[in-house]
């Protein structure tokens, strides 16, 4: 008989610990947890990450000072005890667990809470106890990059990028814009709605570089930057800001009016931000897609199938403003990999079964999902992680509705979005259609009889049809914004279309390069403002000059450049001293805008003030608005200077009250809100239409706290942002 170890007498030690322990909370019973509303990771489940936190929601409003560390028992059958940060969410009714260290690959995890937590009733909560288990697949698989992820799309719908696509490349034929900016083409306008197009062009080629740019109803940009990767998902968010995917660096980034990137946005859990969605909530919280690969051995699910399979799971995650996961929901808890439509081969190394590419907030505050590979829109509850319905199109397997008015149905579809009317849009992609072909979709749900009304459709022609990728987004004046994604049969990128089906403008890129979404949104931008910010001419006399001093004011710490001017109609001109201007920090700089009309009527133009570089533009833009009189007099008459204007609040810093000033030229619907510097609302001040004039609002803070927060217009196109400060 050997002699015994001293390191065996140490486990031993450890393990009669973990027994003694484990005895002491016997009256944590596993029926417990049948009065939890939310446990997460799933109890029982398996395929966790390693770096996963523990969440769990009772339901209640929980008394924070109840809320201890020492009610809790975190171990791991192999890294044993664990010790970890234990926060109350911001919506004090969800428990967070965060782990100190990672658990390890492949063991059993098992959490006991014993008591001491009390509602803001002072009830109780009851004991419970529960085991989840940490998967045995190296973690580094989810860290493909999405470009790959990209091109495994192509290979699983059997596409063919023809060679000739990625060598013809047709960039802007003009010294105004960067050799490689793609040439921008607008046809077919018809009165398009005010905005400015949000669109990232890539070549289809995959060459690792893009252009973000927002572009006008002329197809002139108003900004632009190109960045060193492919870029995806350029939106505007509720906050105010605009946001992008980086597939270089795997991670969302924010922007501020001002173009300045202000906030990363990544995934947490350990898992791969996905770069399909992104969603800013008005309590500052975001909604996004993780991938997670899992090793999996289908030859035990599918005849044929492969024993060491690569499957991509999928995560949707809420995080909160402290970039805590404060809710997770896993395909792999709720989903079968067979869910799959047909044209997924089940019996390949690698399988995407799900390929989440979409998530949307419903009325009842429950999230809808797009699923892809699947032909399925998934309603979840958002308080308790569980499936509420399956809404299934052409190849899906699990539907739940009855379609009426639409024998086609949708596949593989992208971009779900509920409207202020209840109603859903979607962007029907097409793939299992027979003939393949793409359409724009609004659909009327009744979720208690389960049935699906087609009530608004768009198919650009019958062989319109967009393999991938795709966006519908309903303005609120009815009309639709089109985005074609990657589409080979018609090289379209958006198509702006009215509530009947008319075409009201389409914006075209060349053949060679494909946009993900596109968007049109209201946008102006704070990194320098003009005063005035628009003009009228007033009667002036044809073959007279009205002129009007404007001022640039930079609002940024950094010298600002101004290149340039541009505008189209030949009454209005700009007079400066020299080009370029430089404005200091916080300066600023006067030039003149003359107007001189040639014949009788109205005019109107829009100029542009530009700060370019070798790979970059942000544009400011000016409403120029002219009237020429009947009558010819020798006169020289001055210009009306009523223009849209947000000025700075008073007193500022302020306690508790202060008052905010606007003027807007026309009748416009007006939106003045406050949030604060996460981004969240805090205040609504004006919401509805107002005439012509100028406005005093107070604003009362006596309900906040001491701290830096931003005011923001938007009254028709215009909006305009500044920073008040609350001192108590």
């Amino acid at each position: 008989m050997g002699i015994l170890k001293p390191s065996f007498f140490i486990s031993l030690l450890k393990c009669l610990l973990i027994i003694l322990f484990i005895s002491q909370f016997q009256f944590a019973q596993n029926s417990g947890l049948k009065k939890y509303q939310y446990i997460s990771p799933v109890p029982n489940s398996s395929m966790n990450m390693p770096e996963t936190n523990i969440i769990i929601r009772q339901g209640s409003f929980i008394n924070p000072q109840s809320l201890s560390s020492e009610s809790f028992k975190l171990v791991g059958t192999k890294s044993g005890d664990h010790t970890f940060i234990i926060k109350l969410a911001d919506d004090d009714k969800t428990i967070l667990i965060n782990p100190i260290s990672k658990f390890s690959l492949g063991e059993t995890v098992k959490i006991y809470y014993s008591d001491g937590i009390l509602s803001n009733l002072g009830i109780e909560f009851p004991g419970f106890d529960f085991q989840f288990r940490i998967t045995e697949t190296d973690p580094s698989l989810n860290f493909k990059t999405n470009a790959d992820e990209i091109l495994d799309l192509g290979n699983e719908i059997g596409l063919q990028i023809p060679e000739n696509r990625s060598v013809i490349i047709t960039f802007q034929n003009s010294d105004n814009y960067p050799s490689d900016f793609p040439a921008i083409t607008i046809k077919n306008s018809s009165n398009p709605s005010p905005g400015y197009f949000f669109i990232a062009p890539i070549l289809e080629s995959l060459i690792p570089f893009g252009y973000l740019t927002i572009i006008d109803n002329n197809g002139i940009p108003i900004f632009y930057r190109r960045r060193n990767g492919l870029t995806i998902d350029w939106k505007l968010q509720p906050n105010g800001q605009i946001t992008f995917f980086d597939l270089a660096d795997i991670s969302f980034y924010a922007m501020d009016s001002s173009y300045s990137i202000v906030d990363t946005i990544q995934a947490g859990n350990g898992y791969k931000t996905n770069l399909h969605e992104l969603r800013i909530l008005q309590n500052g919280h975001v909604l996004l897609i993780a991938n997670d690969r899992q090793s999996v051995r289908m030859d035990t699910i599918v005849t044929g199938g492969n024993p060491n399979t690569i499957v991509d799971g999928l995560i949707i995650q809420e995080i909160d403003a402290d970039k805590n996961v404060i809710f997770q929901w896993r395909s792999w808890d709720h989903f079968k990999i067979t869910d799959a439509t047909r044209d997924i081969n089940l019996t390949s190394s690698t399988i995407d079964y799900v390929h989440g590419n979409a998530i949307e907030v419903d009325t009842d505050g429950n999230l809808l999902l797009s699923c892809r590979h699947m032909d399925e829109i998934t309603k979840i509850d958002r308080e308790t992680g569980n499936i509420i319905w399956r809404w299934g199109g052409t190849g899906s397997k699990n539907n739940q509705f009855t379609f009426i008015n639409d024998p086609v149905t949708f596949s593989h579809q992208h971009h779900i979005r509920l409207l202020p009317n209840g109603n859903y849009t979607l962007f029907d992609n097409g793939n299992l259609h027979i003939p393949t072909n793409s359409r724009a979709l609004e659909y009327h749900l009744d979720q208690v009889n389960k049935t699906a009304e087609l009530v608004w459709s768009f198919q650009y022609n019958p062989t319109t049809y967009s393999v991938a990728m795709g966006s519908n987004q309903r303005l609120s004046n009815n009309r639709s914004i089109i985005g074609w994604g990657w589409s080979f049969t018609d090289p379209r990128a958006v198509t702006e279309v009215s509530d009947d089906g008319s075409v009201a403008l389409e914006l075209l890129l060349p053949d060679n390069f494909l946009s993900y979404r596109a968007f049109k949104f209201p946008w102006k931008t704070n990194l320098f403002v003009t005063n005035p910010d628009s003009l009228f001419f007033d009667s002036v006399y044809v073959g007279n000059t009205s002129s009007a001093v404007v001022e640039i004011i930079n609002n940024s710490s950094d010298s600002l450049t101004i290149t340039g001017f541009y505008n189209t109609n030949s009454a209005f001109s700009v007079t400066t001293d020299s080009l370029p201007l430089i404005i200091p920090p916080f300066g600023s700089t006067l030039f003149t805008i003359n107007f001189i009309p040639d014949e009788y009527g109205d005019f109107k133009d829009i100029l542009h003030i530009r700060s370019d570089t070798d790979t970059s533009r942000v544009a400011q833009v000016m409403t120029l608005k002219g009237n020429a009189d009947t009558l010819t007099t020798g006169v020289k008459r001055m210009n009306n200077l009523l223009s849209y204007k947000l000025k700075q609040n008073y007193p500022n810093p302020f306690n508790p009250v202060t008052t905010i000033e606007f003027e807007i030229p026309e009748r416009e619907f007006v939106s003045l809100k406050v949030f604060d510097v996460r981004g969240s609302e805090v205040a609504d001040l004006i919401d509805g239409e107002k005439s012509a004039g100028s406005y005093k609002v107070k604003f009362n803070a006596s309900k906040l706290s001491t701290g830096i927060y931003f005011y923001r217009l938007q009254a028709g196109d215009y909006i305009d942002t500044k920073k008040l400060l609350l001192l108590k």
